[in-house]
């Protein structure tokens, strides 16, 4: 039987799933649930058969399952599908409700002693014909007995070659004797070129900081190959010649079958700290020549494009920024603050280093996000944002992204959306700024089709950028599952918020509790700390604990002049949820005032259920609605209000 669904067909006999007639690679997993799905189209399959069936009841969460049906989706949902081709029944299951077409498969079922002739016998081809299709229910049964039979080894039966989303580690590379700057300069190249293996092949590329741990647990390189899925392994050690001359030999280990790795030695790149002009050109070059082989090993063909990084000819200019961006990353306030004065030193020695000013621009960006500081600062990231575009107009999208960060929690969302109403279907970066006003502005629905074109784009655009990007959308739809199974692997406080949040409104107390307490063990003075803190005390009964922890939010913020309004909205949610219905209800005015105004998610909010009935909430939500209105009529957008 072969399933056929819009411009795709599925055969169980070989295996495949094909769109247009060509190849989809998917993994073992994700095949075994979409055919049970496409074989039960006609009713709902339940969690409990797809544990059964697909992982052969082992025990797993059902956030693998959750992670499962998101890959189906992001495969099979095309840009023009307004809706998805699975329905989730909230907690039953799954099921595939686009139109299937069950097609025999006979045509193609040969086997070695078994030849049709064609003639004019009715009578030989029946018979042939018979014994095809005898062959063909053999080999369902024995197909569907093995599928459904528990693997000891963990894996699915089903072998498919290349099922991996692409993907690049590259290892750290430890810098041992010489000086500090040489240590530095050397992590600033290993920087250069993960950054540029990410423009130019559009793979997951891991990045050594993220590796350094995975480093230490392996001591093989084929281990860390099966615990990252890589295809491509970049390693790498530091030979130090001089004080001043560093070489740094690197390798690429290439997966070329399921027992190999075939080593490609990239020889030495070897450079001295910049003090001259020549050997700051002399380094860009290299470097560029370096990233070339690279990628040419890994994608021959592709058309190298720079990452845009204008450059200076003042050495010390050079020098103070890499240090600066380095010292940045520790994400340390008192060297965000040093970083500072040298970023300003480099701008005043070359005004037009680009990329200097670039990085002054994240450093105050840094100060509200990180430090917590006023948010004067974000007036001060804007001016010098224009600065950035004026000497490389568009080339730092990094930027961008910022700038539309600092304007939504400004109270100036429309003025964000504005900069991104036209962003690119084929670019996840432009659609995540979309979608962030559209959240703000309370295009839920609208915001989601974006998001589901950015996972088609990008599948780990969230939970492998966990810094500044949340899948909150799908939070605010009461899409509880899809919101999980977007999120960072636990370890991250901001993400590890939001997933414990989403245990606690969706049930699962128990789970909350041990999340949340992560979070406070990790970062206890962090503002998710302080609200996890709140949100054990909620969980515990411990309202008036709960209610001081709030209050102390609200004063820290107040100090900081921080107008967030989507974090005021968590303000008023601690409040609700601890029993004090007048600060809950004065938060959520605020939230409003300051541009936050989902009006469809303050409704649908489990946490804000005590006070839907009170007249003061829903004055405050007919001021959400008129705005959202009035957004919705400026940029000729479908309100979605109108069942409220």
């Amino acid at each position: 039987m072969v399933f056929e669904f819009g411009s795709f067909s599925l055969d169980p006999h070989t295996v495949r799933l094909l769109k247009n007639n060509r190849t989809i690679e998917i993994e073992p997993q994700v095949y075994e649930t979409l055919l049970l799905l496409l074989e039960h189209s006609n009713r709902v399959v339940t969690k409990d058969e797809l544990l059964q069936e697909v992982w052969g009841g082992r025990l797993v969460t059902e956030n693998v399952i959750t992670r499962t049906i998101y890959e189906i989706r992001k495969i099979i949902d095309g840009p023009e599908n307004k809706q998805s081709c699975i329905r989730t029944v909230r907690g039953k299951g799954y099921q595939f409700v686009t139109a299937v077409h069950k097609k025999t498969h006979i045509d193609d079922v040969q086997t070695n002693n078994l030849t049709i002739e064609s003639n004019n016998s009715r009578r030989g081809t029946t018979k042939a014909l018979l014994l095809v299709l005898i062959f063909f229910l053999v080999f369902m049964f024995w197909y569907q007995q093995y599928k459904n039979q528990p693997q000891s080894n963990g894996k699915t039966h089903t072998k498919l070659a290349n099922m991996n989303y692409p993907i690049v580690a590259v290892l750290p590379i430890d810098v041992e004797g010489g000086t500090e700057e040489l240590s530095t300069l050397t992590q600033s190249m290993v920087d250069y070129l993960t950054t540029q293996l990410a423009l130019n092949l559009q793979m997951k590329v891991i990045h050594p900081d993220n590796m350094a741990i995975m480093k230490k647990q392996f001591d093989d390189i084929w281990s860390i190959q099966k615990a990252t899925r890589a295809q491509f392994i970049i390693e790498g050690f530091v030979e130090l010649v001089s004080e001043t001359n560093i070489k740094i030999h690197l390798t690429l280990y290439k997966k070329t079958s399921d027992t190999a790795l075939t080593p490609y030695a990239l020889g030495g790149f070897q450079f001295t700290y910049p003090h001259t002009v020549k050997d700051l050109n002399d380094l860009y070059k290299q470097r560029r020549v370096t990233v070339r082989e690279i990628i040419g090993l890994i994608k021959p063909g592709v058309v190298i494009s720079d990452d845009g990084e204008t450059e200076t000819n003042d050495p010390e200019a050079y020098r103070m920024v890499i240090a600066a961006h380095h010292i940045m990353r520790t994400d340390s306030c008192s060297e965000i603050y040093r970083a500072e004065e040298l970023l300003k030193q480099a701008t005043a020695r070359d005004p037009q280093f680009a990329y200097a000013w670039n990085q002054l621009f994240f450093n105050y960006f840094k100060r509200v996000w990180v430090c917590g500081q006023s948010t004067e600062n974000y007036q001060k990231a804007l001016e010098v944002a224009e600065i950035v575009e004026q000497l490389a107009p568009g080339k730092y999208r990094t930027v961008a992204i910022a700038r539309n960060g600092i304007l939504i929690e400004s109270n100036r969302v429309e003025e964000a959306f504005e900069y991104d109403k036209e962003a690119d279907w084929d670019d996840p970066e432009a659609l995540y700024r979309k979608v962030y006003a559209l959240r703000y502005a309370g295009f839920l629905n609208l915001a989601s089709e974006h998001v589901y074109r950015m996972l088609q784009l990008d599948p780990f655009y969230f939970n492998e950028k966990p810094i500044r990007q949340a899948p909150n959308t799908m939070l605010y739809l009461n899409r509880f599952d899809e919101h999980l199974s977007l999120l960072a692997e636990p370890g991250n406080a901001y993400h590890d918020y939001y997933r414990g949040f989403n245990l606690l409104v969706s049930g699962k107390t128990d789970k909350a509790k041990i999340i949340l307490q992560s979070v406070l063990d990790k970062t206890p003075d962090d503002l998710f700390g302080r609200f996890s803190l709140a949100l054990l005390h909620v969980l515990n009964n411990d309202n008036e604990a709960a209610l001081k922890i709030a209050a102390k939010i609200v004063q820290q913020r107040l100090d900081k002049n921080h107008t967030d309004g989507e974090l005021t909205y968590k303000q008023a949610q601690l409040f609700a949820m601890a029993g004090d219905t007048v600060r809950a209800l004065h938060n959520l005015q605020l939230a409003v005032d300051q541009g936050f105004f989902p009006a469809n998610y303050f409704l649908s909010d489990p946490a804000m259920k005590t006070l839907h009935s009170m007249p003061e909430f829903q004055k405050i939500v007919e001021q959400a609605i008129q705005r959202h209105e009035l957004f919705a009529k400026r940029f000729n957008l479908k309100p979605e209000t109108n069942n409220l």
